[in-house]
C-alpha cells in the first residue's frame, strides 16, 4: 500500500508506520546527544504516545536511563487503515529501546479507566516495587463518569462572546474563518471534568495508597499560558478553566506528596507547540508560525524534546529552578520573555492574511504538522509499498 495523507477539515484521518519510526529514531538520537537526567530510576507516563508525553518519556529513557510505563489511548491499524501516530510511536519506541539496558512497557487502553489503573498498579508491583515520577500528559476530548455512565465531551469555546479568528486549511493552504462560539455552563463543567485535574489526582491518590510510589517521589503535569493575545480563546476559554482545574490540582498533589513520601507535586508551564488541535485554536498557526521565526532568529527555539530535556534536567532533578508566584515551573520564560513577545506581535501584524505564508515558520509550522503524523520526514520515501497487513500484526504492548 502506498500512503499518502488523508486530510478532512484540518483532521489527518491516517498515519504513516515508516515515517513513525523514522520520527522516533531522530528523537532517540537526539536524547544520546544531550547530558545525562540523574536522580530518577522508575517513571509511570499518562500519555506517553506523542508530544510533550512521548518527549518526556524519551527524555528520561535515553538521557536518564530510567525504566518507563507509558499508558495511552490508540487506534489499532488493520490491514487496511493505518491506525493513529501514536500507535507506531509506541510500537516504535519499543524497538529502538531495545538497545538500552532498562525495561519499558506500554499500556494501549483508557488512561480514566479504574480497569486501566488497577492494570498498572499491578505491573509496577510486579517489575519496579514503587515509581519514583508520575507524568500526567493526557490529552482527550472525552471522558466516561463511571457514576452515570456518560460520556462527557470537552469543548473548545470562549467563555462570555463568541470569538472569531483565522486558521490555516493544512491541506489546501488557504486561510480560514473560523467562529468559536461561547460555551454553556455545562460546556464549561464538562471540560474541567475530561481535562482538568481530577484523574490526575486519582491516579497519585491510589499510588500513595497502595505505597508504590518511592520516599521523595515527585509527579508533574503540563499548562500552558502564552501570549495575552490568545487568552479570549485559550486561557480565558474552556481550555483555560480545566488548566485552572489543572494547576488547582497539583497544589492538592504537592501537598498529599509532602505528606505520605517528603515528595513533591509539581506544575510546569510548558512553550507553545504544534498538536493536532492548533489548527482549531483561531490565531494560533498565525501566533506558532511567527514564533518560530522569532525564535529561531534569537537563538531560543527548542525542539519539543530539547524543551523536556532542559526541564527534568535543569529544573525538576537539577538546581536551576525558576518558579513564579504560583510555584510553576517556567521552562516558557524563552518564549515569554517580552523581546520576544514583541517581535512575535510585530512580525504577526506585518504577515497578516495570505501573506503568512511567505514566513518559514509559518513553512515550519505545516511540516511539523504532517511529521506528528509521520509525513514529510526526511529519510522516508513515501512512494515506497507499506506492507500493512505485516506490519499491523505487530503491537507495542508491553503488557
Amino acid at each position: 500500500m502506498i500512503i499518502k495523507p488523508l486530510i478532512r477539515s484540518n483532521i489527518f484521518l491516517n498515519s504513516h508506520p515508516l515515517g513513525c519510526k523514522k520520527y522516533i529514531e531522530n528523537l532517540f538520537k537526539e536524547a544520546k546527544a544531550l547530558p545525562a537526567i540523574k536522580g530518577v530510576k522508575n517513571v509511570l507516563i499518562i500519555g506517553g504516545s506523542s508530544g510533550y508525553g512521548l518527549s518526556s518519556r524519551i527524555a528520561l529513557a535515553v538521557s536518564g536511563k530510567v525504566n518507563t510505563i507509558n499508558v495511552s489511548f490508540e487506534s489499532r491499524p488493520t490491514e487496511e487503515k493505518t491506525g493513529s501516530a501514536g500507535w507506531w510511536n509506541n510500537l516504535f519506541f519499543q524497538q529502538y529501546a531495545k538497545s538500552l539496558s532498562t525495561k519499558h512497557f506500554d499500556l494501549v487502553a483508557d488512561a480514566f479507566s479504574q480497569q486501566t489503573k488497577d492494570q498498572i498498579k499491578g505491573l509496577i508491583k510486579k517489575e519496579f516495587g514503587t515509581v519514583d515520577l508520575v507524568i500526567y500528559s493526557l490529552a482527550s476530548g472525552a471522558r466516561l463518569n463511571p457514576k452515570t455512565n456518560e460520556l462527557v465531551r470537552s469543548s473548545l469555546k470562549s467563555i462570555g462572546d463568541p470569538v472569531m479568528g483565522k486558521t490555516i486549511d493544512i491541506a489546501e493552504l488557504k486561510i480560514k474563518e473560523l467562529s468559536i462560539p461561547a460555551a454553556s455552563e455545562q460546556e464549561i463543567k464538562d471540560t474541567v471534568y475530561v481535562m482538568g485535574g481530577s484523574d490526575w489526582y486519582d491516579w497519585v491518590e491510589q499510588l500513595v495508597d497502595e505505597k508504590l510510589l518511592s520516599e521523595q517521589a515527585k509527579s508533574i503535569s503540563y499548562t500552558y499560558i502564552g501570549s495575552k493575545g490568545n487568552a479570549k480563546i485559550y486561557r480565558d476559554g474552556t481550555i483555560g478553566k480545566a488548566k485552572d482545574d489543572l494547576e488547582a490540582y497539583g497544589v492538592k498533589i504537592d501537598a498529599l506528596l509532602k505528606e505520605k513520601v517528603k515528595g513533591e507535586g509539581l506544575i510546569s508551564v510548558s512553550k507553545a507547540v504544534v498538536t493536532k488541535a492548533s489548527v482549531f485554536i483561531p490565531g494560533i498557526p498565525f501566533y506558532v508560525s511567527s514564533m518560530f521565526e522569532v525564535m529561531k532568529k534569537n537563538h531560543v527555539h527548542e525542539t519539543i524534546l530539547e524543551h523536556k530535556h532542559r526541564l527534568f534536567h535543569q529544573m525538576v532533578y537539577g538546581k536551576e529552578r525558576l518558579l513564579d508566584d504560583q510555584y510553576r515551573l517556567r521552562i516558557d520564560y524563552y518564549e515569554l520573555q517580552d523581546s520576544i513577545q514583541k517581535d512575535i506581535e510585530r512580525l504577526s501584524s506585518q504577515y497578516e492574511g495570505d501573506k503568512i505564508f511567505a514566513l518559514q515558520g509559518t513553512k515550519d509550522f505545516i511540516d511539523e504538522f504532517y511529521r506528528i503524523n509521520g509525513f514529510r520526514i526526511d529519510g522516508v520515501n513515501y512512494d515506497e509499498d507499506v506492507d500493512l497487513a505485516s506490519l499491523s500484526q505487530l503491537t507495542p504492548l508491553g503488557l
